[in-house]
């Protein structure tokens, strides 16, 4: 099992354990989408093929079932053991399989999701009219009357009065800027800029005074947050202490490459590891998409 794919199976356990998509649902019953169903649509699209993408095939389940049978832990040191359902597990196989047993049903929570947000969007062109435009009328003029001359008087001098403080609203913060509070710290470009960016799906983030793998383990809570990858982020740059901007995505001289080989050679470090997931709750916290 690849890092990426243990990754997403820890995202898997945290989706469900918050109750996300079901979250997502209910909002869709309530209405709450109603206003723009196309975006909701492409997001609840975007959510399927991420799990498509990373779910471990069979091959590599089976595979993965045997080194924990042989006394391998996939999750040792991670987060994801303080959730309830595998506290209960008594054996890496087992801990594994509920973990394979979540990630199963929340597939078939989100093809629940896509369905109920496709058959909403396919329904709005039925529901929704658009409204009747009332005809144009000329305006009536009215009959134009003399002026009427007031009366000259002295004018009254008022009694000067201390100028009144204007009252100063505090703002409140953004949605972004809430999420951000644990990471705002590692980038200059703004929490709201931020996520318009990556919705626009082009444009350079700046970062601060970071090694590339540094950077690349901070932008990974917005990769799993956005569901990004080569394909929808291959327009999305990094400038990292003010140096040239890097692709996000590919396979040689990118913020992903650097991480990969920070891995791959074991220089890594927990603290920014330990920083991704606490960025990643908080993201799915106040949720920016």
């Amino acid at each position: 099992m690849t890092q990426e794919e243990l990754e997403f199976l820890e995202m898997i356990i945290d989706l469900t354990a918050t109750g996300e998509v079901q979250k997502r649902i209910d909002a869709l019953k309530r209405g709450e989408y109603d206003a723009d169903l196309k975006l909701a649509l492409n997001r609840a699209r975007r959510l399927r093929r991420w799990v498509g993408r990373n779910d471990p095939s069979a091959d590599v389940r089976a595979h993965e079932l045997e080194r924990a049978e042989r006394g391998f832990n996939h999750f040792a040191g991670s987060d994801v053991m303080v959730d309830a359902r595998l506290r209960a597990a008594k054996s890496h196989v087992e801990r594994l399989g509920i973990c394979y047993s979540i990630l199963d049903a929340s597939r078939r929570e989100i093809d629940a999701y896509v369905g109920a947000v496709k058959e909403r969007f396919d329904a709005v062109p039925v529901a929704l009219q658009a409204p009747v435009s009332a005809p144009v009328q000329a305006p009536v003029s009215a009959p134009v009357q003399a002026p009427v001359s007031a009366p000259v008087q002295a004018p009254v001098s008022a009694p000067l009065k201390a100028p009144v403080a204007a009252k100063v609203e505090k703002r409140r913060p953004s949605l972004a800027e809430r999420a951000f509070v644990g990471a705002v710290q590692y980038f200059i470009t703004s929490p709201d800029d931020i996520v318009r960016i990556i919705q626009d799906g082009t444009g350079t983030i700046e970062m601060n005074a970071l090694s590339l793998y540094e950077a690349g383990e901070i932008l990974g809570a917005l990769k799993d947050h956005f569901y990004l990858d080569r394909k929808n982020g291959k327009d999305l740059l990094i400038s990292v202490a003010g140096h040239a901007p890097l692709p996000w995505f590919g396979e040689t001289d990118t913020i992903e490459s650097a991480v990969i080989a920070a891995r791959g050679s074991k220089q890594t470090s927990r603290e920014f590891e330990s920083i991704r997931r606490s960025f990643t709750r908080d993201l799915h916290r106040f949720d920016v998409r």
